[in-house]
């Protein structure tokens, strides 16, 4: 890779630097970002482990029938397992310091409730669920301890401590986040109180009520018809009236205009979902502001390890932090979102409004020397002392801080387009890109097609199958969000299937899931494939053109394989800086791909319409 002179780090005032700060060697940095929780400890591994443990265990549960002698009734300790296995999912992954707590509540709850009396199957099983947990669980306080492997590196190069400098806005972070999660856990706790009442409810009448002996004349979806000895007609309601064989008896119990099967209990099922659909996110939205409050605590509390570093904005508004010696601008360190820390607001906004964003963001990108704030760690907050266009500035985190390069490659041809913007390197040419003066295409591979033809199957199936009950039921709420269902299904099937990137003398050609949109060069600012799995083309109007969800980085950074949307973006970006490599003919009108996805619905609809008619 060829290199051009880039421009001075922009200097930053002597007198915003606390006497004694070091600056953060790339020796430091590179070994502060080796830090890392054992590849065991990924959520990678104890996620799917739990997911398959509970699917088995939920598959090998006894489902015993209800019985006048054994009735059914309101399951709250399936709840309360079904609750924390679907967090634990979430917090594996997002939040350990909240699956140190739930794990252990959950194996309590499991080696209480399920493993007494439960069959071979049904305790290998929940023996497995156990086994996930504590995998799990140990997973979670490795990742903290890597955590804090990482403060105590920066506490050792640090040296010195200093305490924030003023005037410092406080932190906002978790303010928003407090408030909604109480919300949602007050809705989940009221829905809990109505299930609770609608037990007491159900029992008051039941200890009042008549039994009833009547055979079973008929079924519908969710009642059974019956005829008492004396020809009187009853209509309970059950829950499960096929396990009510048509011309058996069923016991119902009658309290006036009150009646139900003496089986089946008031089900509690509907304030239980609320209050795990509530309650879940809500859980999770609280301690997450919590920890943000108290991280901000932290920060404000005395003072902390400084050190000096670079700075500068990528495309994604995230400040990536450098080295204090990577004048380069080669690898990043880590990245957050900031804002400003200062009453007087954010430099950078206040610019937003004279001039255009482009400018704005071009001038972001210029690496800066700064002074870092605080111990960073994953998750964590910090605070820089900056400057933009001279001006001092201060910045704290808006966001978590995350590692910039988890697997610690260095930068790829798409974002070293970053760093060719503010001047420091030219753009690579990726070995794959060959240029022959003929317009060059990309396109979804053999996995993609195979998963989008598959999703099509599947979505053209299902609205054949549900054809007639649409066309009897009406077009209700129900029949709209099955719509919204499928557009937006088999949108990502079409994509999947029929994704195409045409590059030509004029520009781009992007085929999606319903258009085909033409991107001139001259509109094209960049390429990125995301750590989300998408691609993102950047344009000069900010309506971005995505591919969303095409890949997994982490199973592909780990086989070592590169998508044909990975080599997309890189030789885009190549070709948007290095115009001479551009096709020199144009694409014919068959060459720029179609949209796939008013084909599939219109096969949606055909295959609907025989159906319904068949």
């Amino acid at each position: 890779m060829s290199k051009i002179p880039g421009p001075v780090p922009a200097p930053i005032p002597s007198a915003c630097v606390p006497p004694g700060t070091p600056v953060w060697s790339s020796e430091e940095a590179a070994r502060w970002s080796r830090v890392r929780g054992a590849p065991w400890a990924r959520p990678l591994w104890s996620v799917p482990a739990l997911l398959i443990a509970v699917v088995w265990a939920i598959a090998a549960a006894p489902e015993p029938p209800c019985t006048d002698a054994v009735p059914c009734g309101a399951d709250w300790p399936g709840m309360v397992e079904v609750g924390l296995a679907a967090g634990l999912l979430y917090w594996f992954a997002r939040l350990p310091e909240l699956a140190l707590v739930a794990a252990p509540a959950l194996a309590a709850v499991v080696a209480r409730t399920e493993l007494p009396d439960a069959g071979p199957n049904s305790l290998a099983a929940n023996l497995c669920v156990l086994a996930a947990l504590g995998f799990g669980w140990a997973a979670a306080r490795e990742r903290l301890a890597a955590r804090r492997r990482q403060r105590d590196l920066v506490e050792g190069a640090a040296v010195v401590r200093h305490p924030l400098p003023g005037p410092v806005a406080p932190l906002r972070r978790g303010l928003v986040l407090i408030p909604a999660g109480l919300v949602l856990l007050a809705v989940a706790a009221f829905c809990v109180a109505e299930g609770i009442a609608g037990v007491r409810d159900d029992r008051h009448h039941a200890d009042r009520a008549v039994r009833t002996v009547a055979k079973v004349v008929g079924r519908d979806d969710d009642s059974l018809r019956a005829l008492t000895e004396d020809g009187r007609p009853l209509i309970p309601g059950s829950a499960y009236p096929e396990d009510h064989r048509v011309g058996g008896t069923v016991t119902v119990l009658e309290d006036g205009s009150w009646q139900r099967l003496a089986s089946e209990p008031y089900d509690a099922t509907g304030p239980q979902l609320g209050a795990l659909a509530a309650g879940l996110p809500g859980l999770s939205l609280l301690v997450t502001g919590l920890l943000a409050r108290r991280r901000a605590a932290a920060l404000r509390r005395g003072p902390v390890p400084v050190l000096r570093v670079l700075e500068r904005m990528d495309e994604d508004g995230l400040v990536q932090i450098h080295a204090g010696d990577d004048t380069a601008c080669r690898r990043p360190v880590l990245a957050a979102p900031f804002a400003a820390g200062a009453p007087g607001g954010d430099e950078r906004e206040a610019a937003a409004g004279a001039e255009g964003l482009e400018e704005l963001t071009a001038a972001a990108a210029l690496p800066r020397e700064a002074v870092m704030f605080g111990s960073p760690h994953d998750g964590g907050e910090l605070l820089l002392v900056t400057t933009f266009r001279g001006e001092p500035a201060v910045l704290r985190t808006s966001g978590p801080v995350r590692r910039s390069r988890p697997d610690g490659r260095p930068v790829s041809a798409s974002e070293t387009g970053a760093c060719a913007a503010a001047g420091t390197t030219a753009t690579p040419v990726p070995e794959t890109l060959v240029t022959t003066g003929r317009p060059l295409s990309w396109g979804p591979g053999p996995v993609a097609r195979a998963g989008g033809a598959t999703l099509a199957l599947i979505m053209i199936g299902g609205v054949a199958f549900n054809a007639r009950t649409l066309v009897t039921d009406g077009f209700g709420v129900k029949a709209a969000f099955f719509l919204l269902c499928l557009l937006t299904w088999l949108g990502i099937a079409a994509e999947l299937l029929n994704w195409r990137v045409t590059a030509d003398s004029s520009g781009l050609w992007l085929s999606g899931r319903w258009k085909v949109r033409h991107l001139p060069w001259d509109d094209l600012r960049s390429a990125r494939y995301t750590r989300e799995g998408s691609v993102v083309l950047r344009t000069a109007d900010g309506e971005d053109w995505r591919l969303s969800g095409l890949g997994m980085p982490k199973l592909e950074r780990r086989f070592g394989l590169n998508p044909s949307y990975v080599r997309m973006a890189e030789e885009v970006t190549a070709l948007r800086d290095h115009p001479e490599l551009r096709p020199a003919e144009a694409a014919p009108g068959r060459g720029r791909g179609f949209p796939l996805g008013p084909v599939l619905l219109g096969l949606a609809v055909l295959a609907a319409g025989a159906w319904a008619l068949h």
